[in-house]
This record gives C-alpha cells, sequence and structure tokens, in this order.
C-alpha cells in the first residue's frame, strides 16, 4: 500500500504532534524531536537516533543546550551536511544553516538553553539528576510543559528543513 502523501502543513502538524507525543509518553527530548523528523523526512536511521539520547535534559541531564534543539541541530546537519571534508563551502553552509535555526529558537523561546527554558515555564531549575528534584519536575507539570516545547521545535526544524530542500530543488521538497 503506498504511504499516504500529507500537504505541507498536514506534515508539520504530524511532526509536531508525534514528538509531543513522544516526550509526554516516553521523554528524552532530543530522541522525541529526532524520531518524527527521521520518519517523515528520511533522515539518519536507528543508529542516530540512538546517538541522540544522551542529549536529552540539557546534555545528559545537566541543563545546557536543549536536547530538543541539539536533536534538531542534529537533523539539519543531515539535512544540509556534506561529507566532503575537504569542501569548506559545505561546512559553511552547514554551519550557517545550524545558526540559523538557533536564530529560529531563540525567537520563539528566548533561549537555546534547557535551565532558562525550564526557569521560563516552570518557575526554577529542576536538575533531573535528581531523583527529588526529578520527582518535583514532574509535579510542577514538566511532563506537561517540555512536551510543547519538543513539539515546537520539531516543527520548526521540520520547516526549516522543507525551506532548504526546496531552495535547493531537493525532490522530496
Amino acid at each position: 500500500m503506498p504511504e499516504k502523501k500529507y500537504s505541507r502543513e498536514e506534515l508539520l502538524d504530524r511532526i509536531e504532534r508525534e514528538a509531543h507525543d513522544y516526550e509526554k509518553l516516553f521523554h528524552g527530548c532530543s530522541r522525541c524531536v529526532l524520531k518524527p523528523l527521521q520518519e517523515h523526512l528520511g533522515l539518519g536511521g536507528d543508529a542516530t537516533l540512538k546517538a541522540s539520547t544522551p542529549l536529552a535534559a540539557g546534555v545528559a541531564l545537566r541543563g545546557e543546550t536543549c536536547g530538543a534543539f541539539l536533536a534538531g541541530l542534529l537533523a539539519v546537519g543531515m539535512a544540509t551536511a556534506k561529507a566532503d571534508f575537504e569542501d569548506p563551502d559545505a561546512l559553511r553552509d552547514s554551519l550557517a544553516s545550524g545558526f540559523r535555526l538557533a536564530r529560529i529558537i531563540e525567537k520563539e523561546f528566548g533561549t537555546t538553553n534547557c535551565t532558562e527554558l525550564q526557569t521560563a515555564r516552570l518557575g526554577r531549575f529542576y536538575n533531573l539528576a535528581d531523583p527529588e528534584q526529578y520527582e518535583a519536575f514532574i509535579k510542577a507539570g514538566g511532563y506537561t510543559e517540555c512536551p510543547k516545547v519538543v513539539g515546537t521545535i520539531a516543527r520548526m526544524t521540520a520547516e526549516f528543513i522543507l525551506d532548504y530542500r526546496e531552495k535547493i530543488g531537493h525532490p522530496s521538497a
């Protein structure tokens, strides 16, 4: 049976919803962003998804750069980078794409930092490596707020990649 073709908006809605739901049910913001991007945009595979896992909760539970944003960067890298180390333009283009995605995320949320995102949404930062703080994070609505961020970042990343593909004339744009 052929795969259903979605309009651009339907595809973006689907990616956003799946990322949101994965975070709400299974947790691990980085992998929850990457999985629907991979499935719907044909990026990477199981090894990439597994490799994204420790980026969650601000890089290995440290509250640093948002894992959802880092997964978006991984997807942008898969969509824009070339494996040619000798091509300085390829490196520059992919870095510029990552920079532009960061600006888009910062415009939406004010930051790409997990600690700052938690503080803005939950009133404080919770160290998720500490079992007591993790429980407090859950009680404070962490798995209500983080799925919203995850879904939004997945959607923004998908939109960025689709725009990039249109610009370069990619066949699946």
